[in-house]
């Protein structure tokens, strides 16, 4: 399956912070949102920071409990109160065709709901229709957008996009009218109504989308912007309100990943990150002029989506994000400087998050590997700190998800293996 999903992927590139940031980039409803948790959609927050405040305690890893499926565990876990019991489920899709909520502090399964392809799109939670019952959304590469009661795992609505759903859904009022939209990547750039799954606007770009939106105000004029990549090598800022084009930039390679938001030069503005395959990363300005760029090596392809956060107590943002050529990278957010570089013995396509998992007062960095590895690095030197293979374990695409499993205060970790499971870990 692998190999499959990598021959698409061959044919799609060979055609085609939260601190210091305004207030304004993370405005949108918090009561509608699941609570009782950190990390409720891909990369976290609206931004896509994968910068988490809440402290662990993890210093050696115990498996806490595995959940198996039958396919790849590429979708990133989200984390929320899904049937309002008080505690936490994770969600989560496999390439065996199927989503899956199971019980955070167990593992055991409360529903599973199948699709007509893989599920490589990571799960959004969000109250999408003002009930006070949270729902999940989430795509699939049998074109549907799926959004789904979080009690029941049954559909409350669904739209057939024209092209595979490979992005994760972002979930925010967009418009400011106090109610929330859905935006997703396919064909086209969808806005939905939460409610209802109708279409507030699209935008084509000239090939599909697997980035999943970021959404801010970046350039502080009160409205919010939605800001994705395209496998057609142009980052995107689209207007929440409607959908139309604010600027556009060119980064001469497929974008696989997707963007983060942070202001990262402390200029009181937001600046996008991102990576382009083949090329390198990029940092650009609220207006989509380049601010700086770090080339990658070779034929290095860039799935990895950036991290921003300060990971090494200076009070200023750093962006952490893997590459291909068998790296991590850490990058200065104010000049573009590389920090420090970890080797793996593989690719690097998982994304990386943000927090202090041992409760030492300093950032870690967690990130996956195709070396099977999951690694946890010091965020002010990159020196690895511990590193987790779960038993039968193989490639590990997927991103680490870090939040209070089971409502203790601390952290927990959960992280998808293409061994066909999901492992929790904690202290």
């Amino acid at each position: 399956m692998t190999f499959s999903r990598r021959k698409f992927l061959q044919f799609s590139l060979a055609t085609g912070a939260l601190l210091f940031a305004p207030r304004s980039a993370y405005v949108f409803s918090q009561a509608a949102i699941a609570s009782a948790t950190d990390w409720t959609m891909f990369r976290r927050d609206l931004a896509h920071t994968a910068t988490v405040a809440k402290k662990g305690k993890i210093v050696r890893p115990r498996e806490l409990w595995s959940y198996n499926t039958s396919g790849l565990v590429e979708s990133s876990p989200a984390v929320g109160d899904i049937d309002g019991d008080g505690r936490v489920e994770v969600v989560f899709g496999s390439y065996d065709k199927s989503l899956y909520a199971v019980n955070g502090q167990t593992g055991a399964l409360k529903w599973s709901f199948p699709t007509g392809d893989w599920v490589f799109s990571s799960p959004a939670i969000a109250d999408l229709d003002g009930d006070r019952r949270i729902e999940v959304a989430v795509g699939s590469n049998d074109n549907n957008l799926y959004v789904l009661n979080g009690q029941t795992g049954k559909v409350k609505w669904s739209f057939q996009a024209l092209d595979k759903i490979w992005a994760s859904p972002t979930i925010a009022d967009i418009d400011k009218d106090g109610k929330l939209e859905l935006v997703i990547g396919s064909d086209q750039i969808y806005a939905f109504d939460g409610a209802t799954g109708n279409i507030k606007w699209k935008y084509r770009g000239d090939f599909s989308s697997m980035s999943g939106p970021a959404v801010a105000d970046i350039d502080n004029d009160g409205k919010l912007e939605v800001v994705t990549g395209s496998l057609d090598a142009k980052v995107y800022a689209l207007t929440g309100t409607g959908g139309q084009l604010k600027w556009s930039y060119n980064t001469q390679g497929a974008i696989e990943g997707s963007p983060s938001l942070g202001d990262i030069d402390g200029d009181g503005r937001l600046e996008t990150v991102i990576g382009s395959s083949r090329i390198g990363v990029y940092a650009i300005d609220a207006t989509g002029k380049q601010k700086w760029f770090v080339p990658v090596s070779g034929d290095s392809r860039i799935p990895s989506s950036p991290a921003i956060g300060d990971i090494d107590g200076d009070k200023k943002l750093e962006v952490v994000i893997g590459v291909n050529d068998k790296k991590v990278l850490a990058i200065n957010g104010a000049n573009g400087q590389i920090k420090w570089s970890f080797p793996t013995n593989d690719f690097v396509e998982s994304s990386a998050a943000i927090g202090d998992i041992d409760g030492d007062g300093k950032m870690e960095v967690l990130i996956g590997s195709h070396d099977g590895n999951l690694y946890v690095l010091d965020g002010k030197t990159g020196a690895k700190k511990w590193s987790y293979v779960p038993r039968a374990g193989w490639v590990v695409f997927c991103s680490p998800t870090l939040a209070d499993l089971d409502g203790d205060g601390l952290l927990e970790l959960v992280i998808g293996n293409n061994n066909g499971s999901l492992y929790a870990l904690g202290a």
